[in-house]
């Protein structure tokens, strides 16, 4: 049998974004597991994709400057000329409003990143995740339920914390997988699930360093995406989807007794 070829930095990076074949992932997935240092660089890499995908994914919806619109058009011989020569003062325009907004939206993102610490932000990372890999039809998750066994024992490893990937069968969501997934400062875990008609969910969950007890859930709603989410111990949970909220919330509930000690009641 051929050995399986070293892991690059390519492969890390096509695993990250999901484009390498079954084979290859599944190669990638078992040395991450044996290789604490490369699954960090893994981290690097997920985080940094995060960021550029925060900061410059709105700037991707903005309508094209009319300039050039109007030079793609086929041009007459008059027009013809008159691009020609205007042609390289549209390229710099266009060049200078492309930096302004990487600029623009970089340190937007910074300004985000900063606030970390705060409550808020915690639904909205958690809304931002589930809308990036809940759209990917093609490789939503790293390891796959099939493995869930191996799924959950590498993601606690990563996370240096004991997980569990909660049943949802009764809500109708059955388990797709789970990936590993950038956080603020540390990685977090993300676990996808999926119902009969598509419709997809996932749970994030984040380990911070400061031990609370705060189990009330929160509702918020970012970007489209409805997310519950609670504080229990160390651990941070954030449940999300496009679902109705008393849905989203049932479902939420189901998660929580899941994942509580047995003498705890789930939050109103």
């Amino acid at each position: 049998m051929k050995a399986a070829r070293s892991v690059t930095g390519d492969d890390l990076h096509a695993y990250a974004d999901g484009q390498l074949s079954p084979e290859r992932a599944a190669q990638v997935g078992d040395a991450l597991e044996r290789d604490p240092a490369l699954a960090a660089r893994l981290t690097d890499i997920q985080q940094q994709n995060t960021r550029l995908r925060a900061a410059l994914d709105p700037w991707l919806d903005e309508p094209l400057p009319r300039e050039l619109v109007e030079a793609a058009k086929p041009p007459s011989s008059w027009r013809a000329r008159r691009v020609r020569r205007a042609w390289p003062v549209i390229v710099l325009a266009a060049a200078a409003s492309l930096f302004i907004g990487i600029g623009l939206g970089w340190q937007f993102r910074n300004e985000m990143l900063e606030q970390a610490g705060t409550p808020v932000t915690f639904p909205r990372q958690a809304a931002f995740t589930h809308a990036l890999y809940a759209a990917d039809a093609n490789r939503p998750v790293e390891i796959w339920a099939n493995e869930e066994e191996r799924m959950v024992r590498w993601l606690s490893k990563r996370l240096s914390f004991p997980l569990r990937a909660p049943n949802l069968n009764d809500a109708g969501f059955a388990l797709v997988g789970g990936r590993l997934v950038a956080g603020n400062e540390k990685p977090g875990a993300l676990f996808m699930y999926e119902n009969a008609d598509k419709q997809r969910i996932s749970l994030f969950v984040r380990k911070d360093d400061e031990r609370t007890r705060e189990t009330a859930f929160r509702y918020a709603y970012e970007d489209g995406v409805g997310v519950f989410y609670w504080i229990d111990d160390a651990c941070g949970y954030a449940l999300s989807g496009k679902l109705e909220r008393g849905q989203l919330l049932s479902v939420a509930r189901l998660v929580y007794g899941q994942l509580a000690p047995p003498d705890v009641a789930a939050p109103k």
